[in-house]
């Protein structure tokens, strides 16, 4: 540890024993490789969700029973999920870890998984969407309290009232309110569009 603290680099008053990858030397490149390795992700488990594995999840999460009924392997697949979510979630602590520079317990504390799981509730975990939002929010909010001269850590109230509003007025998260509200105003589109094409007529 000691032959390390010699040889790591300090970077806003963190010592880096890990630097970034060659392909991302700099904040900026690295912040690139993120959205990248991040877009790729979501890519990946779109891709899995319309294979038979997405239809036999579906199936599994409206109904286990029927689920069993229909021969599906409930399981075989709950381990595949568990697999890609361990994947995935080794994959996040990697990014995070080369953002921080070192690998600390002391940096996730038990209330950041408290949050994260109330935002992970509160974006949505249904539509992909929904990680986008629970991003913003955990940056955003903190940010927005802080500039207003609010302790940042009052965030975890916020995120908590909100988790219960999610609870009770929205289970499918913020991202289930954008999709049903787009769903809606695109039915509604599709409904007076030819109404106004026979009156062109």
């Amino acid at each position: 540890m000691a032959a390390l603290g010699l040889s790591g680099k300090v970077y806003a008053g963190v010592r880096q024993f890990m630097p970034h990858p060659p392909l991302a030397p700099s904040d900026a490149a690295y912040f690139r490789y993120v959205v990248a390795v991040a877009a790729i992700g979501f890519v990946l488990t779109m891709l899995i969700e319309r294979t038979h594995v997405g239809r036999a999840w579906a199936l599994i999460r409206r109904s286990e029973p029927v689920a069993v009924a229909m021969g599906v392997n409930i399981v075989a697949y709950k381990v595949i999920a568990f697999a890609i979510a361990g994947f995935l979630a080794g994959v996040s602590g990697a990014l995070m870890a080369g953002s921080i520079g070192q690998l600390d317990g002391r940096a996730f504390p038990a209330s950041e998984s408290i949050m994260l799981f109330a935002l992970t509730v509160i974006g949505g975990a249904f539509h992909w969407s929904g990680p986008i939002f629970a991003g913003l929010l955990l940056r955003a909010v903190p940010g927005l309290l802080t500039d207003w001269h609010i302790d940042g850590n009052l965030a975890i109230m916020v995120f908590g009232a909100g988790l219960l509003h999610a609870l009770i007025t929205a289970p499918r998260g913020i991202s289930g309110q954008v999709v049903g509200l787009g769903r809606m105003l695109g039915a509604k589109l599709s409904a007076v569009m030819p109404r106004a094409m026979e009156r062109k007529l």
